[in-house]
């Protein structure tokens, strides 16, 4: 029987360069895009030996059996004129262009995708960031006027408590001032003997100075001893308190001024603070029991000595000559002291707002 040498399933075509497929067992094949035919060529026909079935007797052994040829390419020559050659050149060149675009589309897409979902979450995210910065610019604003109000209201009830505070203050001052006897200081000077005892306590540069008229004709004078020495502590180098002794006036009066001139004479000057110190602490039992002799006791001086001059009143005449300021300033019936150029004599409401007084002079300093 005849067989067909086995054919190629696909291949290029030689004219164009496109690939064409072709059934195995067709002699030819025609390419479909520039129509050039292509012709296989058979391999040779069977021997007679194989077409009888058989071999002669006598005959040689059938040789081996080859290898089958390749097939054999036969170009027919195109006959297509070069204009319809270029359209079908170019239909190659667009199809092969559309593949690779297939190819890359996919790719496009899914990249255009990203692009748009990546460009919309921006934008959402800033509007929305752009949002929060406008609510919280807002509501920062409003802190803000808020702010602003509480600090004005804060400020107006601060102010109105302050000219309540300095009102009440000056009511205070006025209520209890008396004006200065005229030619006072000019009397002290001319009047203090020669060695008279005085006291300067604080800071010799405070701003306030008090100037206590100690008359020692009562129980007051304690509660100013201890009243001056919380001042000196609270007020600590804005306060200085100079205390000048004047007797109240002539007779008995005299007694507790004659007592602290022979203490002072006994034990010398330096122990005028000490003096006042055992006053603040033991002033009751001496004013109330008129008991000096306590007081010299508690001073250690000599009591033989001590009584002796109180009984021939040895310092009456000294503590006498300051009888006219003592009744100038009304001792013998008020606790007398000065702030600066003011003069307060009620000793119940200065002595217990003694503060009260003293932080309207700090706070104040244009009323010094």
């Amino acid at each position: 029987m005849d067989m067909k040498k086995p054919q190629l399933q696909s291949l290029n075509c030689p004219a164009c360069g496109a690939s064409i497929s072709n059934d195995p067992g067709a002699s030819s094949v025609k390419c479909q895009y520039c129509g050039n035919l292509l012709v296989f060529d058979d391999d040779d026909g069977p021997s007679d030996e194989e077409v009888d079935g058989f071999f002669a007797e006598d005959a040689a052994p059938p040789p081996a059996p080859r290898a089958p040829a390749p097939p054999q390419v036969i170009m027919v020559p195109n006959a297509l004129d070069p204009k319809v050659q270029r359209q079908v050149q170019q239909a190659v060149s667009r199809a092969t262009q559309v593949s690779k675009l297939a190819a890359v589309l996919p790719a496009i897409f899914i990249f255009t995708t990203l692009l748009i979902g990546g460009s919309i979450a921006y934008f959402t995210t800033r509007g929305v960031q752009e949002n929060q910065k406008r609510v919280q610019a807002q509501v920062q604003k409003a802190q803000d006027e808020a702010e602003e109000k509480r600090k004005a209201a804060e400020k107006t009830r601060l102010d109105a408590q302050a000219k309540r505070e300095r009102d009440q203050w000056s009511n205070l001052i006025e209520e209890n001032r008396t004006s200065l006897p005229v030619g006072l200081d000019s009397l002290l000077a001319e009047s203090l003997p020669q060695g008279w005892p005085t006291l300067t306590k604080g800071l010799s540069s405070a701003p306030i100075t008090i100037t206590w008229y100690a008359a020692y004709v009562s129980t007051y004078e304690q509660r100013t001893f201890a009243a001056f020495k919380a001042v000196l502590r609270k007020f600590d180098k804005k306060v200085k308190i100079n205390v000048i002794p004047l007797p109240a006036q002539r007779g008995r009066n005299t007694q507790m001024m004659e007592a602290m001139l022979e203490i002072l004479e006994q034990k010398g000057e330096g122990v005028f603070e000490e003096l006042h110190e055992r006053l603040a602490q033991e002033g009751r039992n001496l004013f109330m029991r008129e008991n000096y002799s306590q007081l010299c006791e508690i001073m250690d001086c000599d009591l033989k000595k001590f009584q002796k001059a109180m009984k021939s009143r040895t310092h009456a005449s000294k503590a006498a000559g300051l009888a006219a300021v003592s009744k100038k300033l009304n001792l013998d019936r008020q606790l007398v002291f000065r702030i600066q150029d003011s003069l307060f004599y009620d000793q119940m409401s200065i002595i217990s707002r003694i503060d009260d007084v003293l932080e309207g002079f700090v706070k104040y300093p244009e009323a010094r």
